[in-house]
């Protein structure tokens, strides 16, 4: 049975017997899912919902590329059509979430895979409104002793593929609550710069 409510999705892929990270979200961006999936997870959950748009971010790297054609492929199959600004119930965006990132920030972004990436990543999606902790209280738990011990409260913090899968799931969401803030540029469709 399939839910009339609307899904607004990112993947960001990855090498490994789950490579795909997946995120959804709700009209009032509360996470839905944060996963990591194989591709027949991902079809899964997107056909339980009659409406759904999915942002995908393009692998750069060889590895990822052969599971992003075969999830396209897949997809294409299942009904999803390109985007566009004409109603489809079932929509497909293709897009880079390191730009997307820069353009919702403004500003230089810190590597995404170091610890102050993940906090400004996090910071950047917190201040766009998904329902995510506030990244800044890690660093009310972080004491001298913490330190010492080795011990950081990274436990709420993201991973950089979840990060990335949360941004395409915010552009989704953009598409559908807030079209006028995104453009397509090239082969991407991104959130209108600062």
């Amino acid at each position: 049975m399939t839910s009339d409510h609307i899904i607004f999705a990112g993947v960001e892929f990855s090498s490994g017997r789950k490579p795909v990270t997946f995120a959804g979200l709700d009209e009032n961006l509360n996470i839905t899912a944060r996963e990591k999936w194989e591709i027949s997870d991902v079809l899964s959950c997107m056909q339980e919902y009659e409406n759904s748009v999915l942002a995908i971010n393009i692998p750069a790297a060889k590895l990822g590329q052969a599971v992003y054609a075969d999830l396209k492929r897949k997809l294409v199959q299942a009904g999803f059509k390109p985007f566009s600004h004409k109603s489809n119930p079932k929509q497909l965006i293709e897009t880079n979430t390191q730009d997307c990132f820069r353009a919702l920030s403004g500003h230089k972004l810190f590597p995404r895979r170091a610890l102050e990436g993940r906090l400004q990543r996090s910071a950047i999606l917190y201040e766009q409104g998904l329902q995510i902790s506030d990244p800044v209280d890690i660093f009310e738990e972080i004491t001298r002793y913490k330190l010492v011990q080795g011990i950081l409260p990274l436990e709420n913090l993201a991973s950089s593929n979840e990060l990335d899968a949360l941004v395409a799931a915010y552009l989704a969401w953009m598409s559908v609550n807030r079209p006028g803030q995104i453009v397509p540029k090239g082969e991407f469709v991104l959130p209108v710069g600062e």
